[in-house]
């Protein structure tokens, strides 16, 4: 599952980027988020058998918490962002890469200060190579 696990987040992520970039513009942003979200309910139901668990779905759900309707938060704040980027001309080759440098800068940023977490000098590089990058991608000649 190590290897796998990366291979279904990339596939979801490009296909994601592909599928809200071709939302047609006339479709209000809401009506297209609420319905993925009604056929996500839908498919997860559905795959909750494909994932069985300790104790059985009801123990599931008694741990739930806060924290599904922080999720449910940050990924409406994505969805959404992402269609209205693509709507006001970002580029399906540039508007991810852009905010996903600002966004692992952030997580680096994050996941020292609040979890933890070490950065190396290398990563510090790495922040800086980030940096260039998307001055070079928003470098107009």
């Amino acid at each position: 599952m190590f290897y796998i696990a990366p291979m279904i987040v990339l596939i979801g992520a490009v296909s994601f980027h592909y599928f809200a970039r071709r939302i047609p513009t006339s479709l209000n942003p809401i009506v297209a988020v609420t319905a993925t979200y009604v056929t996500i309910a839908i498919i997860a139901a559905t795959l909750i058998p494909l994932f069985p668990s300790a104790g059985g779905l009801a123990k599931q759900v008694r741990q739930l918490s806060w924290i599904q309707i922080a999720m449910a938060i940050s990924i409406i704040f994505l969805d959404i962002g992402f269609i209205l980027m693509y709507r006001n001309g970002w580029n399906l080759s540039t508007g991810n890469l852009v905010t996903s440098v600002f966004t692992n800068i952030a997580l680096l940023a994050i996941g020292v200060l609040l979890i933890g977490d070490k950065a190396t000098p290398t990563n510090l590089v790495g922040v800086l190579i980030c940096i260039a990058g998307v001055a070079m991608i928003g470098y107009q000649s």
